[in-house]
């Protein structure tokens, strides 16, 4: 019988880790349009900003107040999280349906947010936020599928992994110890 080895296991198979695959999560439109009304009212040239969940689409409208009221429309391309970073694709923002328009509104959401948050990369038009303040740093996800229908948006998720080391460590320590 050969001896349990000292080494840590590899990447493949990470100690100390609860795993699982096949998770579902659902967020609505209205889930998601409190957020961003929240993440823009301190953008003074948007009046009102929607995400629309229908068809496979998911589309952003954005009413800009810039001496007159105009929409403008976009939709979420492509959707990628990792190490606690959400990052989403947009088409080219467009006035009327067809007329395109530069990124000025995307770039100003993006600055009104607190430093380190977001991120917006123009010539890719991709935004990236930073969810690490509110997602531990130990959680990986693999985003496999996003589906848009009837008002919500349905991420699918491969193998994914929650890394236990700190729980673990933590439970050296005694939490009433006030030292």
């Amino acid at each position: 019988m050969k001896a349990p080895s000292s080494q840590r296991p590899t990447v493949d198979v990470p100690s100390l880790s609860v795993r699982w695959e096949g998770l579902v999560v659902v967020v609505d439109e209205q889930t998601i349009n409190t957020i961003l009304h929240q993440a823009t009212r301190r953008v003074p040239e948007i009046s009102d900003i929607l995400v629309e969940a229908e068809g496979g689409v998911l589309s952003l409208t954005i009413k800009v107040k810039k001496g007159f009221r105009f929409p403008l429309r976009s939709r979420v391309t492509s959707i990628r999280f990792r190490d606690g970073w959400l990052g989403f694709a947009l088409e080219e923002l467009k006035v009327f349906g067809f007329i395109p328009i530069p990124p000025f509104v995307i770039k100003r959401i993006v600055d009104r947010q607190p430093p380190g948050f977001a991120y917006f990369y123009r010539h890719e038009r991709v935004v990236v936020l930073n969810l690490s303040s509110v997602l531990p740093p130990e959680l990986s996800l693999e985003v496999r599928e996003v589906h848009c229908e009837n008002g919500e948006i349905r991420v699918a998720f491969g193998p994914s992994h929650l890394r236990l080391d700190r729980l673990v460590e933590s439970l050296d320590r005694d939490p009433f110890d006030l030292e």
